[in-house]
């Protein structure tokens, strides 16, 4: 049932619902008013998983290329990101080398 904006109220859990209608007597006005709130309720949106609209006609060479494009970045950035990690790892074991040198150059001078 769809009722006007004006009477839209937001609804309430049926537990809750039950108790109202049990403290205004189970009858009259305000338990009405009650179970009117629960029948009007805000229309739900559409669920996220609505069917999809028909996959658009792609030749099978752009997939290829595109398949192609996509494994080669991938294989790039990885490359990338393995230089700079190796290039993070040699200056950590430098520091920490030049860290050693130090700490050994003190015990060696007390």
């Amino acid at each position: 049932m769809t009722c006007p904006a004006s009477q839209i109220r937001p609804t309430l859990p049926v537990r809750a619902l039950q108790v109202r209608h049990r403290a205004a007597g189970g009858a009259g006005l305000a338990s009405s008013a009650v179970w009117n709130a629960r029948r009007c309720r805000v229309p739900r949106r559409r669920p996220f998983c609505a069917p999809a609209a028909a996959m658009a006609d792609v030749s099978e060479r752009k997939l290829q290329l595109s398949v192609l494009l996509a494994f080669a970045s991938g294989v790039f950035v990885g490359w990338q990101a393995n230089r700079l990690r190796r290039r993070y790892l040699d200056w950590r074991k430098r520091r920490l080398q030049d860290q050693l040198a130090v700490a050994q150059k003190k015990l060696d001078l007390a």
